[in-house]
């Protein structure tokens, strides 16, 4: 799923972020952290909090976290309720990886709506997802997506890769980027900066104004 490229590109992104200044990070859906914790060393952080559903994963990410030494708090809660929960302007990035896909479309609006809201003056969401081609509706996608994994994913077992496509076929529900272009300009952001694109695996950076 080119965690390492799209890593990369996201570090590469953050890179001069607030240089000089300490930063709060709202991570959405962090299981254990692992895609944020490269840039979150390099960075001056004041605050993390994480969110996710695995209390295993999120044990993970306290003892990969407590080695950084930056102040953190995991919550074991749906991202959805965490970000109504959490006040406005209190963050300064918002990061989610492989998450957000899961939500229909209305929760996608809300929490788009919320992560405006918490987000400081010139802060920005990172968004590192799964997205449709233009062309393809959730058929097409499940189609080709699918074609592609049972192809290429060589590594798996029969049986985990039985797994991986009847949890995407229950649960993946990827948008166009049309869709969050529309959720830019619903929600105050500058229009959004896409960081790195491999086949369906994208990442994306939304700021608000200054």
């Amino acid at each position: 799923m080119f965690h390492r490229e799209i890593s990369a590109a996201v570090r590469s992104a953050l890179a001069n972020f607030k240089p000089e200044m300490p930063i709060r990070v709202l991570d959405l859906g962090c299981g254990d952290a692992s895609m944020t914790l490269p840039w979150l060393a390099e960075k001056q952080v004041s605050s993390y909090t994480g969110c996710d559903l695995s209390q295993p994963a999120l044990n993970i990410a306290r003892n990969q976290l407590e080695a950084l030494k930056i102040p953190f708090q995991l919550i074991c809660e749906d991202m959805i309720q965490v970000a109504a929960e959490l006040p406005d302007s209190s963050i300064d990035v918002a990061f989610s990886s492989y998450a957000i896909h899961h939500l229909n479309t209305n929760n996608k609006q809300r929490l788009f709506g919320d992560i405006s809201r918490l987000l400081n003056s010139g802060g920005c969401l990172i968004l590192i997802d799964i997205f449709r081609e233009v062309a393809e509706d959730r058929v097409a996608y499940m189609r080709n997506y699918m074609s592609c994994v049972r192809e290429r994913w060589t590594n798996l077992s029969s049986e985990s890769l039985d797994l991986v496509i009847n949890h995407a076929m229950e649960y993946d529900f990827p948008e166009h980027p049309d869709f969050y272009a529309q959720q830019c300009i619903s929600h105050a952001f500058n229009p959004g900066q896409r960081l790195a694109k491999h086949t369906w695996h994208e990442a994306w950076s939304f700021t608000k104004p200054k």
